[in-house]
């Protein structure tokens, strides 16, 4: 499923924040107490830790209360209070409200944009002591965690998230449809091109399909783009040289199988009513969208999961999903138990469960290879496709700017796939707009 990023005030959330902090806020306070944690529960002592996150319907959020009642069934004197918001827009609002007055959760759901940005105004603990503590991870813990999610849990060098619920982005296609046609699932975009128009008629689409800044994203390195934010984080990377020419093709090279009928732009969650009534053949989003279309699919048709097509440059997967994160402005109690709890829904018995009851793609390779996991992936192969994309996942900035740019990229994609604007017009609107928005911080 794809989760929209709202607009942030960056400047107003620091100073905020930063005001907090000079005042003698909680942030000091934690930092003092990092260097006695251990992360060991006290058994003479009962906790509570309040845990923010975005799963408040479905199997997500079904998978993880039943989860968080076995943690508290094997602790009991620790309560953990899920607080669940009806969106990630909602809980980043409701994130840096708390932060700014001084009473944060003690764990939460975050991308890292919000990290980089709450860090920065020093409302994140380090994980650093926790997982060296008496109750942390041991070298081989670590290295089992895949290496692209551990390093995306790090600001500056410094863990200060683990892997939560991660996915990638996929390539959804309707067996049958295929098969009818004689098509094999395509590996590059010139055979998906040609594959959308081919299976394209007066009653189907060959793609239905929401425009966000991820599949431009998937684009433009596929077409050889380098970064996206300049190494100051002040500007983009990709307003000259060969970045902008790839640039400047991901903007326009659907467009033509839009106008030509092979591709239907839809808006919000459209895409998945038209692949689920077969009036699309492919569809394009994250693995977390695989249980939402099975429900809607049933047994009205077979349907699987393939990697991204490649372009020239190689074949790239945009990293999606959350990290969980412990706030500096609990108590250290909280964080205590915050950091237990966090520890099991890492482990790899506690992964697999939440693998297979949400989609998302396993964050240990133990998981992967489990007896669990490994008998959940013979009954559905192309479930593997989200973890076997791993090597090639990208997260595309952490700047907490980037959030403005996402939302501006995604406008200017619709445009040109929507033929109101020219792919030269949206390159030069998206830089003009997000140079502005990266340079304020």
């Amino acid at each position: 499923m794809y989760h929209k990023r709202i607009h942030v005030l960056a400047i107003c959330f620091l100073l905020l924040a930063l005001v907090l902090t000079g005042c003698g806020g909680a942030a000091t306070n934690a930092q003092n107490g990092n260097a006695i944690h251990t992360g060991m529960l006290d058994p003479q002592k009962k906790y509570t830790v309040n845990f923010w996150e975005a799963f408040a319907t479905g199997a997500n959020k079904t998978t993880l209360a039943n989860l968080t009642g076995q943690y508290m069934h094997v602790h009991p004197d620790v309560m953990v209070d899920l607080q669940a918001f009806d969106s990630y827009d909602t809980l980043q609002t409701k994130l840096r409200a708390a932060i700014a007055a001084g009473n944060p959760p003690a764990l939460a759901q975050v991308y890292e944009e919000w990290a980089t940005q709450f860090q920065q105004a020093h409302a994140l603990t380090s994980l650093q002591p926790f997982i060296s503590g008496k109750n942390g991870l041991s070298q081989s813990d670590l290295a089992d965690f895949y290496p692209a999610m551990l390093q995306d849990g790090q600001i500056g060098g410094t863990q200060y998230m683990l892997p939560f619920n991660k996915s990638d982005i996929a390539l959804y296609y309707n067996v049958d449809i295929l098969q009818k046609y004689g098509l094999q699932p395509p590996k590059t975009f010139q055979e998906f091109t040609a594959d959308v128009t081919k299976v394209t008629n007066s009653s189907q689409w060959g793609l239905s399909y929401t425009p966000d800044v991820d599949l431009w994203s998937i684009l433009y390195k596929s077409l050889g783009g380098g970064d996206f934010v300049a190494p100051d984080g002040l500007s983009v990377a990709f307003a000259n040289g060969k970045s902008q020419q790839a640039a400047t093709q991901a903007f326009g090279m659907l467009a033509p199988y839009v106008k030509l009928g092979a591709i239907h732009v839809t808006t919000g969650y459209n895409w998945q009513n038209d692949f689920a009534s077969q009036k699309s053949a492919f569809a394009i989003a994250t693995i977390a969208s695989y249980p939402f279309l099975a429900s809607s699919i049933g047994n009205h048709f077979q349907f699987a999961e393939a990697p991204m097509p490649a372009g020239p440059a190689g074949q790239f997967t945009v990293l999606y999903g959350t990290n969980l994160a412990i706030f500096a402005g609990a108590n250290q109690d909280a964080q205590t138990a915050a950091w237990d709890y966090l520890k099991f829904l890492t482990s790899t018995q506690a992964n697999a469960t939440f693998v297979q009851g949400t989609g998302y793609m396993p964050v240990r390779r133990s998981t992967f290879n489990s007896s669990a996991l490994q008998r959940y992936y013979s009954k559905a192969p192309a479930r593997k496709v989200g973890p076997q994309q791993l090597g090639s996942a990208f997260v595309a900035s952490t700047v907490p700017a980037w959030d403005q740019c996402r939302n501006i990229i995604s406008t200017s994609f619709t445009g040109t796939l929507s033929g109101q604007s020219t792919e030269n017009n949206a390159l030069n609107k998206v830089v003009q707009q997000c140079n502005f928005a990266l340079a304020q911080g």
